[in-house]
């Protein structure tokens, strides 16, 4: 009996990357419900089988992406800060942003979807923490609690998203120069 050829995990992970970049056009173009296998297929130049094989079904791609690029978000405000969460948003894809939009939506009336997407444990902790920090260094104002400050980057981070994929025209460094007065100490 002749041995099957086994593929390395190099070429695993780049054909789920390929699968996950092809999902992420045809959710972009179409939003969840409009990408259908077809278009799944048309935009990744894969079969359905070898598309899911990777993965259980749509919902799998989508909740794959949707988790990906929020915690990518809140890793970036928590490493390098507001400045760079913002700038990321306002030179996002204003296609993908929809579907980031739509992923909040899903989140308040689908319970199964928000089971799937949740945060992962500790990380709200890690946020909590980092604000605190620059509280401490001087770089956030500590007359409002580190936990209101989140709510806050969360609102005009949303907010941006939101007027982006909205094809708004965002002068970034105006956004900036609020933001930045907004949550530095006063004197």
């Amino acid at each position: 009996m002749e041995a099957v050829p086994k593929v390395s995990q190099e070429h695993l992970d780049a054909r789920r990357a390929e699968i996950l970049e092809g999902a992420r056009r045809a959710f972009a173009r179409y939003g969840y419900e409009g990408a259908t296998v077809a278009r799944l297929e048309e935009e990744t130049g894969l079969s359905r089988g070898a598309i899911f094989h990777y993965f259980k079904g749509k919902l799998d791609l989508f909740v794959e992406l949707a988790s990906s690029d929020s915690l990518g978000y809140q890793a970036l405000l928590v490493d390098e800060g507001m400045e760079a969460v913002l700038r990321a948003i306002a030179a996002a894809n204003p296609e993908w942003l929809h579907v980031l939009i739509e992923t909040e939506a899903r989140l308040l009336h689908d319970p199964e979807f928000e089971k799937r997407i949740e945060t992962p444990p500790g990380e709200r902790e890690r946020f909590l923490e980092g604000f605190r920090h620059r509280q401490k260094e001087g770089v956030f104002r500590s007359d409002v609690p580190a936990e209101d400050l989140l709510r806050f980057a969360a609102m005009v981070i949303n907010g941006l998203a939101l007027r982006v994929a909205g094809g708004d025209e965002t002068n970034i460094d105006a956004v900036l120069t609020l933001v930045n007065d907004a949550m530095r100490p006063h004197d």
